[in-house]
């Protein structure tokens, strides 16, 4: 019983763990670089509006295609490049050309940039999920305090 309970609770944290890393990560990459582009490019609150989306929508993808292609570096690469290119696409739509062209130039660093943060994100989430699981002996050892058996009584009959 002692193992089925602590098998449940190390499945939960895990799968918690889990979630966090990729539920999270994509909303926070996408804020962390959409705040650094809006300050660089000057960008108006409809223009903010939009490259929020569209970051979102981007990282998303690009968390999803770490996920797929973890063991095939030279696929993961091919896809965050698509994706990139996918942004600047839609990035020319909505930006002035001279923000387009800053956005261009500065494209490199800022994709790098992103990509640290993401490191930055994995690290931090795994150390979080190194916390959940146990350290040493004594602490995989505790134990639950025994349940006593419930015990029913009838109640008497009323006449």
């Amino acid at each position: 019983m002692k193992r089925f309970v602590y098998t449940l609770a190390l499945v939960l944290f895990a799968s918690l763990a889990s979630f966090a890393q990729n539920g999270g990560s994509a909303e926070q990459r996408a804020k962390n670089l959409s705040d650094k582009m809006i300050r660089d490019l000057q960008l108006n609150n409809y223009q903010s509006r939009k490259l929020r989306e569209i970051n979102l929508k981007n990282a998303q993808k690009m968390v999803d295609f770490e996920t797929k292609y973890a063991n095939n570096p030279a696929e993961l690469e091919k896809c965050i490049t698509g994706v990139c290119k996918e942004r600047d696409r839609e990035l020319e739509a909505l930006l002035s050309t001279a923000q387009y062209s800053q956005y261009y130039s500065a494209r490199k660093a800022l994709n790098s940039y992103d990509r640290d943060y993401a490191l930055k994100l994995q690290k931090d989430n795994a150390r979080v999920a190194k916390t959940l699981v146990a350290q040493d002996k004594a602490d995989a050892k505790r134990t639950f305090p025994a349940t006593a058996p419930a015990i029913i009584k009838e109640a008497p009959a009323k006449n």
